[in-house]
């Protein structure tokens, strides 16, 4: 069932004669359009003028509220079914392939919502196309005739041949495209929104077409189905504004030589211009925004570890070593470096998150032409892949809103021959064909059509050519005191997001910077960066080994007297807060009259004396004395090894990570493209083997 909804205003004079139509149960209006509004229409037809109008085909079944059908997507599964005809070649058949059925479901034509993954807005008000065209500027179907049209006769040598004739044509002309500032009651079809979804999928010929006959390895009610693709297309803020098709008999002059084909004379011709345009781009640009994701924010610091437990004179956790910090008062004491610290470190790890997004400039965001495949997981029936509604019935199908393809600001203007070159239709009785006739050599016919670029020099104004694109088609026509493109360029062109004109419509550019956008995948612009950074800090504690020396004294008749023998007493001592020296725990002292020492004892004793047991114990929890440093000391650095920090360093208290590096462009963007100028002198489509 295809549900419509509009209404058409209509008017009869000499001229022109306007039947009102209604298509839908539910609408039908007659309005007067005023001579003046008409006094720039020529010829005799019909004028067609849609308002507050919308369509959709739906699954078959009762009449429906206005409300439920642009409510509910689920029932978009009305169709149109393309069926494949002939016989599988030889090559088809050995390689296993059927042949292929296309099923086109809920298309849909209304007023853009800029959404583009819905098929049709909500509400009346988001569908409804309120006025497609104006009164002076509406549909136009119509008969008229042209004068002096070239036959194709063509000229010999120097002769010029300058055989015409009449041409009678029947035309379907769309709303002109306006110039400027544009009438706001016509202005939503310039934001028009095309929309369905489809099923492709290749059949066994061995099953016919709604059988439930089990064949083996398939489930009976695939009904044939081998394989799937489904497919939604949304097209959305385009107008077709500007496209007309004609239809009329060709002239003949068509001799069989220098190529063109008797088969051109006094056949079945069609002609046209196919207009669908996305507007402007010359300030389609990405926007480039960066955002941190980490906002700053530095890590969490770890807690102290030892690294070095100051018993081993190599860098060592243990507790035990050969420091002999648990000896007994006067055994021996290591002096190795490692001795004299104990180092801990602490580190924090930071992250930083940037991710950098463009964005389209707000006026065209929504001007995309968007093809995906893949349906959320609440989509009816959406893991049945070999599936269809036409066939197993079920629901229509969601699709997942970022993934696929997007087109953006796509603008096409075909250009389909004129009336003297003709889109030929016919058929030699076996095969159809389609043939867009040759160029014949003749002035009056090529000069028409081809365009003198100034490449050797001055433009030669008598080749009439030119090439149709959002900003130009020919010669503009006033209507009404109002400016629209015209619709008599013979060339084509199609551009893909940022493109401009650099002379006024003439000329297409492809803008090449790293903002322009064009063809992308997915709907997001964005890159994501992620650095870490580890710091480290390192703190440690220190003691000196003190070597304390004396002339040791003996005693000889009673005289005590200094000797040359050297005494020497080993003891630490422990580096206290601000470098303060602890007191070490055993002391020499000096003989003020002979400038010798002795020993604690008044004799001469032994050497060497080494500290007590409670002058050498010490541990990470218990540092005897001495404080935690954390300022620079290569003797520490050197113990402890690069990959374990390095002393005088302080982190800071903001994130330490440099901004991670991002691509310029957004990867998934192929940016924009343009094909200007484009002309088919001759192009011939035949069907085969039928």
């Amino acid at each position: 069932m295809t549900t419509l909804n509009y209404t058409v205003y209509l008017k009869k004079t000499v001229l022109a004669s306007f039947i009102g139509l209604c298509l839908s149960q539910s609408c039908f209006a007659l309005e007067t359009l005023s001579d003046e509004s008409l006094s720039d229409t020529t010829g005799e037809g019909i004028a067609l003028l849609p308002t507050d109008a919308y369509m959709v085909f739906r699954e078959a079944g009762a009449n429906e509220s206005a409300t439920n059908v642009l409510a509910d997507r689920t029932k978009d599964t009305g169709y149109i079914h393309y069926i494949p005809v002939g016989p599988l070649s030889s090559e088809a058949k050995a390689s296993g392939a059927g042949k292929a059925d296309l099923y086109m479901y809920g298309l849909a034509l209304s007023k853009s919502d800029d959404d583009s993954n819905s098929r049709l807005a909500n509400t009346a008000a988001k569908a409804a196309i309120s006025s497609w065209g104006t009164a002076t500027n509406p549909w136009i179907l119509k008969v008229d005739t042209a004068k002096n049209i070239p036959t194709f006769t063509q000229d010999v040598g120097s002769s010029k041949n300058t055989e015409t004739g009449d041409v009678t044509y029947m035309a379907l002309e769309a709303p002109l495209y306006e110039v400027g500032a544009r009438d706001a009651i016509g202005a939503d079809a310039y934001k028009l929104k095309l929309a369905m979804w489809a099923d492709a999928f290749q059949r066994n010929p061995n099953i016919v077409e709604g059988t439930t006959t089990a064949v083996a390895g398939q489930n009976p009610l695939d009904s044939g189905m081998i394989a799937r693709i489904r497919l939604q297309a949304i097209w959305n803020n385009f107008s077709i504004n500007g496209s007309k098709i004609q239809l009329f008999q060709t002239l003949g002059g068509a001799t069989g030589q220098t190529g063109l084909s008797p088969f051109y004379d006094k056949t079945l011709g069609l002609s046209g211009v196919l207009r669908f345009n996305s507007g402007d781009a010359t300030n389609l640009k990405l926007i480039q925004k960066d955002t941190d994701t980490t906002n700053s924010k530095t890590g969490v610091m770890s807690d102290w570890q030892t690294i070095h437990a100051g018993a081993d004179s190599n860098l060592s956790t243990a507790t035990s070593g050969n420091c002999n910090n648990t000896g007994a008062s006067g055994s021996s004491i290591g002096s190795g470096t490692g001795c004299g610290y104990i180092v801990q470190k602490r580190t924090r790890t930071d992250t930083r998150e940037v991710q950098r997004t463009w964005e389209l400039p707000d006026e065209y965001k929504n001007n995309v032409l968007r093809l995906s495949t893949r349906e959320t997981a609440t989509s009816a029936n959406g893991t049945q892949n070999l599936y269809t509604p036409a066939i197993n019935g079920g629901l229509a199908p969601s699709f997942d809103a970022n993934e696929g393809v997007s087109i953006y600001n796509l603008n096409t203007n075909l250009v389909l021959g004129n009336l003297y070159q003709p889109l030929i239709v016919g058929s030699d009785g076996k095969n159809f064909s389609l043939e867009l006739a040759r160029i014949p050599n003749k002035e009056s016919i090529y000069k028409q059509i081809y365009t003198d670029y100034g490449y050797n020099g001055a433009i030669d104004s008598s080749y009439k050519g030119s090439t149709c694109n959002v900003y130009s088609c020919g010669t503009e026509v006033t209507l009404g005191g109002k400016k629209y493109q015209g619709s008599s360029a013979t060339h084509s062109s199609i551009s893909i997001g940022s493109v401009y004109t650099p002379d006024g419509g003439k000329s297409l550019i492809a803008y090449n910077g790293a903002d322009a956008v064009g063809i992308a995948f997915g709907s997001n612009f964005q890159a994501t960066a992620t650095s870490s950074v580890t710091g480290t800090e390192v703190k440690y504690a220190q003691r000196n080994l003190g070597d304390e020396t004396w002339n040791q004294r003996v005693q000889c008749n009673l005289i005590w007297q200094c000797t040359t023998t050297v005494g020497h007493l080993y003891q630490w001592s422990y580096i206290g807060v601000n470098g303060k020296i602890e007191t070490p725990s055993l002391t020499i002292k000096p003989n003020n009259a002979n400038n010798c020492t002795y020993n604690c004892n008044n004799t001469s004793g032994s050497t060497p004396i080494y500290g007590t047991s409670a002058n050498r114990t010490w541990s990470d929890t218990n540092l005897n004395g001495a404080a935690w440093q954390s300022t620079a000391n290569a003797t520490v650095d050197n113990l402890i090894g690069a990959s374990n920090g390095k002393t005088g360093v302080t982190l800071p208290s903001t994130n330490m990570v440099p901004t991670p590096t991002l691509p310029g462009v957004a990867l998934n963007n192929l940016g924009s493209a343009v094909i200007d100028g484009m002309l088919i002198q001759h192009m011939k489509i035949t069907t085969k083997g039928l």
